[in-house]
């Protein structure tokens, strides 16, 4: 009569099998894309039957919902708890969480690469650069100024929360919390509150008067949110010198030549019958890979499957410092930068056709910009004959949308 309980039982391990490797489909949290640690973590969680593996499927689904893995994931578990017991099974569990852990942060910290953030106000220009001094009681700048004008807007740089409004040594000030780093604006006033949520282009105040600098300008700073001594160059994250210089012998003396079907005359103009820097929100749309930026549809559209490809050039996407333009933003712009910006009301910008990029486009000579001049044509965009190297204007930055891609 013992031989066939011990049968009988052989028989059921399976079912119990089946049970201990259940994911609870419950939605704990965004879910995680089916990756090897992912997945990994949940056949040893299931494997590891007991205290400590019911303790690695709370720290594996803690803040994260692991979707759907399939027969691999089964495959994975059954074999996991064949070999897993003893201090072995304690290994693969410690290695699980870990995995686990770091899964979790890259879905949660909603960081962006470096270069990726909305600049503070359109028109980004740094009027002192950072210098970080070698010993933090030494003087140096531990952040950068950029130019504009008391009463512009300050946007922000990206998804967060807002760290901290009011004032610091009587200066008015703003800070964010965006992807495990704090961004600090002075001399700001905030128009939001500390605990409030952002997006990027999230108006949080406006230029303080009198403003950082005699001529007009806002001190921005960057740290990690754990590490408030340790400053970071803020210009890194809005991709204003992320540049890939061609060697010498190969920087051009003079412009290149045009691509075939890049004439230099862009098509930008009237259109759906609105002003210039007037159009309606609902009429444009935003670029995926540019949060916080509009342009007409067609050319956003476009410009999003031209960014789609540099970034498998660079391993990085196109960022964009500016793009539509409002007529205020126009006005501001003008007084701000003078012959550098057009007049309002006859922008490129104000038409939601043109946009102004960083990243090493920004600079003639780099391998970004003559990858910009021998693809964009193909997608509709186009570096206009006044902004060429030997233009009359050159800005390598700004480029126009002529033509759906």
């Amino acid at each position: 009569m013992d031989i066939p309980r011990r049968r009988s039982r052989r028989l059921h391990q399976p079912r119990r099998l089946r049970r201990l490797l259940t994911v609870p489909e419950a939605p704990l949290g965004p879910a995680i894309p089916p990756t090897p640690t992912a997945v990994g973590v949940v056949g040893i969680a299931g494997a590891c039957a007991g205290p400590l593996g019911h303790g690695v499927r709370a720290a594996e689904l803690r803040g994260a919902r692991v979707s759907a893995a399939g027969p691999w994931a089964r495959s994975w578990a059954v074999l996991s708890r064949t070999l897993c017991s003893g201090l072995l099974c304690s290994l693969l569990t410690i290695l699980g969480i870990l995995g686990a852990t770091a899964g979790v942060a890259r879905v949660q910290t909603g960081a962006g690469p470096a270069g990726a953030w909305v600049t503070p106000v359109p028109g980004f220009q740094v009027v002192k650069a950072f210098d970080k001094p070698a010993h933090n009681w030494e003087a140096g700048h531990r952040g950068i100024d950029v130019a504009a004008l008391p009463g512009e807007p300050i946007r922000s740089p990206g998804p967060g929360t807002v760290h901290f409004a009011g004032k610091v040594a009587g200066v008015p000030s703003v800070s964010v919390e965006v992807g495990g780093h704090i961004v600090s604006y002075a001399a700001v006033d905030a128009t939001v509150k500390r605990g409030a949520e952002v997006f990027p282009g999230t108006r949080l105040g406006t230029v303080a008067s009198p403003s950082h600098c005699p001529s007009g300008c806002v001190h921005v700073g960057v740290w990690r949110a754990h590490a408030a001594k340790d400053y970071l160059n803020p210009a890194h994250f809005f991709a204003v010198d992320a540049s890939i210089l061609l060697p010498a012998d190969r920087a051009p003396d003079e412009a290149p030549p045009a691509p075939a079907g890049d004439d230099g005359r862009s098509g930008a103009g009237a259109w759906g019958g609105h002003a210039n820097g007037r159009i309606p929100a609902p009429a444009l749309c935003p670029l995926a890979t540019a949060p916080g930026q509009l342009l007409r549809c067609d050319g956003a559209h476009a410009f999003d499957r031209l960014s789609r490809a540099f970034a498998q050039r660079f391993g990085r996407p196109i960022s964009v410092t500016d793009a539509y333009r409002d007529y205020a933003t126009q006005v501001i712009l003008k007084a701000r930068k003078g012959r550098m910006a057009a007049t309002p009301g006859r922008s490129n910008h104000g038409w939601g056709l043109a946009v102004d990029l960083g990243g090493g486009i920004s600079s003639f000579g780099s391998a970004e910009h003559a990858w910009m001049r021998a693809n964009a044509p193909r997608f509709g965009w186009i570096h206009p004959a006044w902004a060429r190297q030997d233009g009359s204007l050159p800005e390598p930055w700004h480029w126009e949308f002529r033509r759906a891609g």
